[in-house]
């Protein structure tokens, strides 16, 4: 069974955009701490919404609502969220459950954002 913290850090990106590192796990026990960190990040129609997953070690049905939240509240402030460090594992659940049509996401290393050589996610 995975651990239940989620850790969150936010940061300021080399474009200004703001990045969110999520750590250890997404789920119906820590969503509402996630939902929380993203409804107090300033969004900026210039600069999207980055979600650094190359530390989540899982990601539920609940998790995935969160992350649909955040793309929701992104295109209210006419920007966007881009998931990047998404593990096979979350590339696939995000496949199957047809949000990487809704999301961009990209597997691999954190590089520095779309265009950096990241494969987007796919299993």
């Amino acid at each position: 069974m995975p651990d239940r913290a989620l850790a969150l850090t936010a940061d300021h990106g080399p474009s200004g955009a703001v990045v969110l590192r999520l750590t250890g796990v997404l789920d119906h026990l820590t969503a509402a701490r996630f939902r929380r960190a993203v409804e107090e990040i300033p969004l900026r129609a210039e600069s999207p919404l980055v979600l650094d997953m190359s530390r989540l070690s899982f990601c539920d049905s609940v998790g995935l609502t969160e992350l649909l939240l955040a793309h929701r509240r992104a295109r209210t402030a006419s920007t966007s969220v881009l998931l990047v460090g998404v593990s096979r594992e979350l590339g696939h659940l995000l496949e199957l459950t047809g949000v990487d049509r809704v999301l961009t996401a990209e597997e691999g290393p954190v590089g520095g954002g779309p265009g950096d050589g990241s494969r987007p996610a796919r299993g």
